[in-house]
């Protein structure tokens, strides 16, 4: 075992205080770091024969300031000390502040190594070469050296290779590593392509930070701070970056390392918070949400700053007008009306809340993904759980409490999934609904939007029967637009969604499915059938699972929804999918890894 290494005394620091409040003497009373060393080698060897240690020894291991233990880096002894220290809690109970403190901080430690072996090893699996295909050639660097002298890092979030430039021998990302461990990390896929390319620019591009994240001397937020703060600074600049900021991240709250990062870049690198804000706008986008209250916000990102004050100014004057019309509320609920107002081009003035009605809107925004607009939706039927209605893609959401006066309101067209149980929707049931890509909905939210779709007349309602666990049983489709809500599903016809063994009843002749047999699929499976991809099925693709070609049938039990990236990923060198019965579909990596999914299951 090696012997923990110390800093250099710090000469303004003061004296040691002497002692761990009552704690026993540790042996080396010399400070001699070979006598430390001796006998954390005991201890080690003592719990590696299972023997249990005691609270002296972990006393005498020096958790307490400037005790040996506080000194080591992560690492077997150090880990062995602190399962000793805190599995027990009878142990736990008789440390010292001093020593507690320490044995949290040793924690932290190991918590930092464990977050850099992660990194170290996700970047690793990404770029070992691929057995199944011939090595690319890498790519040249420009001005000569590993990335340039002058480069600024190409940052393309589409392309990990753009991460991977400045490591040794300049690899290539596996093109569908992150499929390959994104189930095994319980990751979407774009979380763990993510991860990849996280883990690689840090190691290419803040070599020293990464390295005392290993030891132990920052926390994984401050890597984190420092990797994004560099992220257009010119490479030229990063190795003064790097030394910097590994020294300076060991001494600062993340506040403060930020703040000193952001001030590094600037002074070494004034260009770089130019490239950062056209890069940035690149990104703009406007996008609804749901809060976790159950309501609804929409954000709009990375902005010119002259559009959003005159965009702001303009929904502060709308609000003031309307308070000048006579409309009640302050004006912080004003705004909110004109903001709506704006978004579906109506006057609020023209149409007043009725007596009693609160003004404040409480569910708004874009409720769902695109998807087709014969899509199924709902999912309960005659004595089951529910009806569905459609809606358009940017259509607000319900009305909620700021429902206007003479049954007017906002009106939600085809392209928005709503999952409504029928209990929901007469009044019966608590059970909650569903919006798709917005997410779940209190039954009052679920009436509101439903009464929205209703309103519109591109809505189509489409029932699905549920299993007792859940599962689809049946579905049906209602013809045509129905302005008071969702038709009577005692009306309609329901066909089978098939599960178990398959009689091939219900398959097509042709190479696409009909109406009827997209709709029994996607109820089945609402979403792509790749592990932890949550992609609507009315915007996959409906893929043979035996390909067409290969004699693959377009019936239930060979067809199953998977987004266009899973799709590639499922033809790729090394994949291999299988459909063991409807609905089921086994996934095996090439790595040979297995993993399954299943048919949504809805709430009952």
């Amino acid at each position: 075992m090696s012997s923990p290494t110390f800093p250099d005394p710090d000469p303004d620091a003061p004296e040691p205080d002497g002692g761990n409040d009552g704690a026993p003497e540790p042996p080396w009373a010399g400070d001699e770091e070979e006598d430390s060393a001796g006998y954390l080698g005991e201890l080690m060897a003592a719990a590696v024969a299972g023997e249990e240690l005691t609270a002296g020894d972990i006393a005498g291991a020096g958790f307490g300031q400037d005790g040996t233990a506080h000194q080591m880096q992560p690492g077997p002894v150090l880990a062995t000390l602190v399962h000793a220290a805190t599995t027990d809690e009878k142990i736990l109970a008789t440390l010292s502040d001093d020593d507690l403190a320490g044995v949290i901080v040793a924690v932290r430690r190991i918590g930092s190594f464990a977050a850099w072996a992660e990194l170290t090893a996700i970047r690793e699996y990404a770029t070992r070469p691929d057995p199944r295909r011939p090595a690319p050639a890498p790519d040249p660097a420009p001005g000569g050296g590993p990335g340039g002298p002058g480069r600024v890092r190409g940052v393309d979030s589409r392309d990990p290779n753009a991460a991977v430039a400045g490591l040794p021998g300049r690899p290539k990302v596996r093109e569908f590593a992150a499929e390959e461990l994104a189930p095994d990390l319980h990751l979407s896929g774009q979380t763990a392509e993510g991860q990849i390319i996280y883990a690689c620019s840090v190691a290419a591009r803040l070599p020293v930070t990464f390295a005392a994240l290993r030891a132990g001397k920052i926390h994984p937020v401050h890597l984190r701070i420092a990797e994004d703060e560099t992220t257009y600074l010119a490479d030229q600049y990063l190795a003064e970056a790097d030394e910097k900021l590994a020294a300076a991240a060991q001494s600062k709250t993340w506040g403060e390392l930020r703040y000193y990062a952001h001030r590094l870049v600037l002074k070494l690198d004034p260009d770089s918070a130019l490239r950062r804000k056209n890069q940035a706008r690149k990104d703009a986008h406007v996008r609804p949400f749901r809060e976790a209250s159950g309501n609804a916000g929409m954000s709009a990102r990375e902005l010119p700053p002259d559009e959003v004050l005159a965009s702001w100014q303009h929904v502060d004057q709308r609000a003031r007008d309307l308070r000048a019309a006579g409309l009640p509320g302050t004006l912080q609920e004003l705004r909110v009306i004109a903001y709506l107002d704006l978004l579906q081009e109506r006057d609020t003035r023209t149409a007043p809340p009725g007596p009693g009605q609160d003004i404040h809107p409480s569910d708004t925004g874009e409720t769902g993904e695109t998807g087709e607009s014969d899509g199924p939706g709902g999912n309960g039927g005659p004595g089951g759980n529910g009806g569905s209605g459609r809606g358009p893609r940017n259509g607000p959401g319900g009305t909620g409490t700021g429902r206007r006066a003479g049954g007017s309101g906002p009106s939600l067209a085809a392209q928005v999934t709503l999952t409504i149980p029928w209990g929901t929707w007469q009044g019966s049931s608590a059970t909650p609904g569903e919006a798709g890509g917005f997410g779940p909905l209190d039954p009052e939210t679920a009436r509101d939007l439903t009464a929205a779709a209703a309103r519109h007349p591109d809505t189509r309602w489409c029932y699905t029967v549920l299993h007792p666990d859940g599962t689809a049983a049946a579905h049906a489709c209602a013809p045509g637009p129905h302005p008071a809500g969702p038709p009577d599903p005692r009306t309609l016809t329901f066909n089978q969604v098939i599960r178990g063994p398959c009689d091939h009843a219900q398959a097509h002749r042709g190479y696409r499915p009909g109406r009827k047999l997209r709709h029994l699929i996607a109820a089945r499976n609402a979403t792509c059938t790749a592990p932890g991809c949550g992609q609507p099925a009315a915007r996959c693709d409906l893929d043979h699972t035996v390909p067409w070609h290969l004699g693959g049938l377009t019936c239930p039990c060979n067809i199953g929804p998977l987004c266009r990236h899973h799709h590639r990923t499922k033809q790729a060198q090394g994949w291999w999918l299988e459909q063991s019965e409807p609905g089921v579909l086994r996934w095996r990596t090439p790595a040979g890894r297995t993993h399954t999914t299943t048919p949504t299951t809805y709430p009952v």
